[in-house]
């Protein structure tokens, strides 16, 4: 999974790199934008994989094959209708949104939303092999998808496609990547299909209820968005308060800041279905062992590369930005530290999303509350700002590890019946 997602980044930064150079400046400040949006719409469907990566882990561990087909064909039915619902949206209303966003070209807000269309759907088949645990997969479908669209983009404007030639390629990756994954997903079930003993777990037949998978669908997407929140919005406030010439500075330092930040990921996507996996009568023990093992894991790596930044931050402003700006040096030491401590946050919000515990949103959404208000009264320098967000990230993390290390209350949910 590390290879995996840092071949899919490495391929999206360089198929900005191509594009800015390949493309005039004007259009690439529209695929920018675009490409922007599209982000923005598409946040939720991470809801959509989240919940299927946990139900799937809880029935693949006591060998429910028949619910996992019915959560993925349920889920993707309801997500084809989604996608194709934006799409008509978004293609009727591409006047006004090329209006807006002053591009001239409608054909470009339709690929917008055919785009946006398999990116509703992607979800499915990718949180299907996370909940299965088939990571080698996973992890290719991430480097075929991130690698098609720098290849495919470089390609189509070589041919003279321009601006629409690099959209095109975000929407012919997400459709090889959308074939290819229900395939992979396929066999793989064949392949479950053969190692389960029906006779272990028969099959009820009674109804299947998903409003459990809904219910749980609603704390996930809470936690996504505010922590979306908490990593964003100071770049946004700082962009309101601050002269744009400063705010591209905080820009710059902001970028080491999310590279470490993305050491995080692999580590969740692994985590999150082996603890959801887990039998009720030893969920405890093992959880926390992983959960262990996983803030160790996401510690060195985060702590490795703080050390880094805060002992040649000059070195690194050059080797992103291609010059050394003196005033975003004194802000990468803060930026990779508040970045470690939202990594390892970030973990042990899985960590309870994946045994079911639900208090945390509590102090999540005030955290997100008060980091937002803090900045808007005290903003007096970029360091203020960044020593607000630090701290803010630092309570959430000790009152995260209390609520995943306290003595262990409730018990598992059964998943959907």
């Amino acid at each position: 999974m590390f290879i995996g997602i840092g071949l899919f980044n490495l391929f999206g930064l360089l198929y900005h790199f191509f594009m800015l150079r390949m493309l005039p400046p004007i259009d690439y400040g529209h695929l920018n934008a675009l490409i922007t949006l599209f982000m923005i719409i598409s946040v939720p469907a991470s809801t959509v994989q989240t919940t299927i990566t946990k139900f799937v882990s809880t029935f693949q561990a006591k060998n429910q094959l028949d619910r996992v087909k019915s959560l993925l064909r349920h889920l993707l039915l309801l997500m084809l209708v989604i996608g194709l619902s934006l799409f008509l949206l978004i293609s009727l209303g591409s006047s006004l949104i090329s209006s807006f966003l002053q591009i001239s070209s409608y054909g470009l807000i339709i690929l917008l939303g055919a785009s946006l269309f398999f990116a509703m759907v992607i979800p499915v088949p990718w949180g299907g092999l996370q909940g299965l645990q088939k990571f080698g997969s996973l992890a290719l479908n991430l480097i075929l998808n991130g690698g098609s669209k720098c290849v495919l983009g470089i390609v189509f404007v070589s041919l003279g496609l321009g601006l629409s030639g690099a959209l095109s390629a975000v929407v012919v990756s997400y459709l090889i990547t959308v074939i290819l994954s229900h395939l992979i997903l396929k066999m793989s079930l064949s392949q479950e299909e053969k190692r389960v003993n029906p006779e272990l777990n028969p099959v009820e037949r009674n109804g299947t209820d998903f409003s459990k998978v809904y219910t749980y669908s609603f704390p996930v997407g809470l936690t996504l968005l505010c922590f979306m929140a908490l990593t964003n919005i100071d770049l946004i406030l700082v962009k309101h308060f601050f002269l744009p010439i400063e705010a591209g500075y905080y820009s710059i330092a902001q970028m080491v800041g999310k590279i470490i930040f993305i050491f995080s990921f692999p580590i969740v996507m692994v985590m999150f279905p082996k603890i959801a996996s887990l039998k009720m009568e030893d969920q405890e023990k093992k959880a926390r062992s992983i959960l262990g093992y996983s803030l160790t894991t996401g510690a060195f790596l985060c702590g490795g590369a703080t050390i880094v930044s805060l002992l040649f931050p000059s070195l690194i402003v050059q080797f992103l930005s291609g010059e050394v700006y003196l005033e975003c040096v004194p802000l990468v030491g803060l930026f990779s530290i508040n970045m470690s401590i939202y990594s390892l946050s970030l973990i042990l919000l899985y960590y309870q999303l994946s045994i079911d515990q639900k208090g945390f949103l509590y102090p999540l959404v005030l955290c997100t509350l008060i980091q937002s208000g803090l900045i808007v009264l005290f903003h007096k320098s970029l360091i203020q700002v960044l020593l607000i967000v630090g701290l803010i990230g630092l309570c959430l993390l000790v009152i995260n590890l209390y609520l995943a290390y306290r003595p262990y209350q409730g018990e598992r949910k059964e998943g959907f019946t």
